[in-house]
């Protein structure tokens, strides 16, 4: 509801929770600062757009029963994302709001960042973009400035379900999809489940995967049986953009398995890979 920090000059760095988004960047968003004073608007331009999580020990990623349910509005594990601005000169002082617009999935909530602004007031002075300045423990009187680009979302492609509130469970997942990129190698690529902290721990829930050209093989396994269609959501990374989009990426299938080692089916009579989608972000 409001930003940090609340009150700000311009040229100073603020921050913006926005929200558990999908797939949100700095290309599908946009920022514009209106004055509660004199009516002015001014586009913003977003720096960064990260997401946060809580130490996994804690209490809200582990024991935390709105967070826990969360995901059932998102479709995916419970981040924060936090969007950076510069604040740029000439901002009316006094009161103003933020308001943020997104093409970014926002989820079954009834309302989000689109629909509620961000309040912040500026205050007289001119200042200069934080650099993030950090000190890396070898020499004290030496500094750099941190580069927030290294903790956005890297190219990816995104396996995840389509319908987060199925109530199918199971104990075990054998997920193969096609994967076009320009001759990129395997020590090139990360496979990264989606970090449902508080259902992955309490189910035990781990992933491994294999690359044989443009196809991969991931697999969960969860010897108490409670996976949910969410949680096998992963990303495919690179470091750099070598994905072809044209043919796109397309699940070749998907096998469910109960703790006997028998299949089970989401939908009767239609294919498991008929209830997951796979799209590049």
């Amino acid at each position: 509801m409001r930003s940090f920090p609340t009150a700000a000059r311009s040229g100073d760095t603020v921050t913006l929770a926005v929200g558990s988004l999908d797939g949100m960047n700095k290309n599908n968003t946009t920022a514009t600062f209106v004055s509660d004073v004199d009516a002015s608007s001014t586009d913003l331009a977003i720096r960064a757009v990260i997401r946060l999580r809580p130490d996994q020990t804690s209490t809200s990623a582990l024991f935390d029963p709105f967070l826990n349910a969360e995901d059932y509005y998102t479709g995916h594990s419970q981040w924060l994302a936090v969007i950076v601005i510069d604040l740029p000169a000439g901002l009316t002082v006094g009161a103003g709001h933020i308001g943020v617009q997104t093409t970014a999935d926002t989820g079954a909530f009834a309302y989000n960042i689109n629909d509620i602004p961000v309040a912040l007031e500026i205050i007289d002075g001119i200042a200069a973009p934080n650099q993030f300045s950090y000190n890396a423990g070898f020499d004290p009187t030496r500094s750099a400035p941190g580069n927030l680009s290294s903790l956005e979302a890297l190219p990816q492609v995104v396996f995840k379900s389509l319908d987060a509130t199925s109530g199918v469970r199971f104990s075990a997942a054998e997920i193969k999809v096609n994967i076009p990129t320009q001759n990129v190698t395997t020590p090139e690529f990360r496979v990264v489940a989606d970090d449902f902290y508080t259902k992955d721990a309490q189910d035990q829930l781990q992933m491994s995967w294999t690359k044989d050209g443009d196809d991969f093989i991931v697999n969960f396994i969860c010897p108490k049986g409670g996976i949910e269609t969410k949680q096998l959501r992963f990303s495919v990374v690179t470091q750099v953009d070598k994905f072809v989009t044209e043919p796109g990426s397309v699940i070749t299938s998907v096998e469910l398995y109960n703790v006997n080692g028998e299949s089970v089916t989401i939908t009767a009579g239609v294919p498991n890979a008929n209830s997951f989608a796979i799209e590049k972000q």
